[in-house]
This record gives C-alpha cells, sequence and structure tokens, in this order.
C-alpha cells in the first residue's frame, strides 16, 4: 500500500480525494490543510507521493515543492490545483514536480488521472532508484577489481577511476570523477589528448579509419 501525503486548505477536497484514493485498496492517504503542517509531518512519516494544492495560504504549492526537493530529496511530487495559468505549469515543472494535474470536470475521470499518475510517478521514482543501485553496485565491483581501471562517459567525463588507478597514478578518484576535456590523459601523459578509451564514442567506420584522430594521436603513422 502506498502512502499518500495530500496537501490543501480546502477541506471538503481533502475528505473527497481521501476517499476516492483509499477505496482503490491501493493507497493510504494523510490530509493536512496547510503547507507548514505537511513539512512538519515529513521530518518523521516517510510518504510514497505528495499531492498538494497550488494556492495556500501559509506557503504556495510550487514554495513547498521546492523544500521538500531541498529537505526530502525525489519524493514523487504532483500538483493538483485549479490554477491553470501557464506560468505555474511551468515553475512546478522547472522546480521537479512530477505532474501537474487540473481540478474540474468530472470528479470520476479526474481521480482516475490522479490515481494514474500516483502509480506512475512511484513506477518512475522505482526505476530511477533501481538504476543508481545498479550503477552504484557496478562502480563498487569496478573499485576493488586489482587492475587499474576507468570509465567515461559519452560526453567524454570519468564517471569511475577505480582504487588501482589511484595507486598507480596517485589521483584521487575525488580529483578525477566528472573531469572532461581528456583531462584524464593528464596523469599519464601531462597533457590533455585522446586516449583509446577515446575510441567508445566514435562511429565504428571512423574508428577502423585512419581518419580517426583518436587512431591518430595513439597510433601515429597508422
Amino acid at each position: 500500500m502506498l502512502s499518500i501525503l495530500y496537501v490543501d486548505d480546502e477541506p471538503a477536497l481533502l475528505d473527497i480525494a481521501k476517499v476516492f484514493l483509499e477505496k482503490t485498496g491501493d493507497f493510504s492517504v494523510r490530509t493536512t490543510g496547510s503547507a507548514a503542517a505537511a513539512l512538519e509531518y515529513l521530518k518523521t512519516n516517510p510518504v510514497d507521493a505528495i499531492l498538494a494544492d497550488y494556492q495556500m495560504p501559509d506557503i504556495d504549492g510550487i514554495q513547498l515543492l521546492i523544500t521538500v526537493r531541498q529537505q526530502f530529496g525525489d519524493i514523487p511530487f504532483i500538483l493538483f490545483t485549479g490554477r491553470g495559468r501557464e506560468e505555474i505549469v511551468i515553475q512546478a515543472i522547472n522546480n521537479g514536480a512530477d505532474f501537474y494535474i487540473q481540478k474540474g470536470g468530472d470528479p470520476k475521470a479526474q481521480f482516475a488521472e490522479l490515481i494514474h499518475k500516483i502509480r506512475k510517478s512511484v513506477e518512475n521514482r522505482q526505476a530511477r532508484n533501481a538504476v543508481k543501485d545498479s550503477e552504484q553496485r557496478l562502480a563498487d565491483i569496478v573499485d576493488f577489481l586489482p587492475d587499474a581501471t576507468f570509465a567515461i562517459d559519452r560526453n567524454g567525463r570519468v564517471i569511475i577511476w577505480n582504487h588501482a588507478i589511484e595507486k598507480m597514478t596517485g589521483v584521487p578518484a575525488s580529483d578525477m570523477l566528472g573531469k572532461g576535456e581528456h583531462g584524464y590523459a593528464l596523469p599519464f601523459y601531462g597533457t590533455r589528448r585522446p586516449m583509446l578509451i577515446d575510441l567508445i564514442n566514435e562511429p565504428e567506420e571512423r574508428a577502423r579509419s585512419g581518419d580517426c584522430p583518436v587512431v591518430q594521436s595513439c597510433c601515429p603513422g597508422r
């Protein structure tokens, strides 16, 4: 069962939403009439998703979203509001809202959409966390390899610099992770230059040709 925190200064709407959501059997809904009370609740009660109105007397929904992101991380956050101005939607998206739903219309259709968006936002968060966990496990495995190993992403930035390569180069991972523009070549050549690892970002045909600058740099005369 997913725990939902719903924040709105309209008591009647809080009651209706709680009934609709809990009727599915998939949600346990905690309601509160102010953003300040919601933030206080979150200090001691983890939730799976937050549903919040925009216009509230103490703190509006956007400021609540910003504070949640700063203090509680990536909890799925859905802005559920009667205000449909484009600038509010842009603010919500720019500050990390998962979805934006405008109040009004057929209640059954609206709450069906709301239920779908809550489930979708929770699924998306679980998927992101699974990827992070997988990446962390891979990084841990690489870090314990006996061979000096590093890896770069598609933008040429260092994403792995294992313990063995730290010992070999004398450069700690904290000084190398995130470095790009061939900065990883400095410990080996004293200058920024392409290395064989850069071939991973070259098209196969170009990598096989003599016109590839990586090949020319690493294998002069080829």
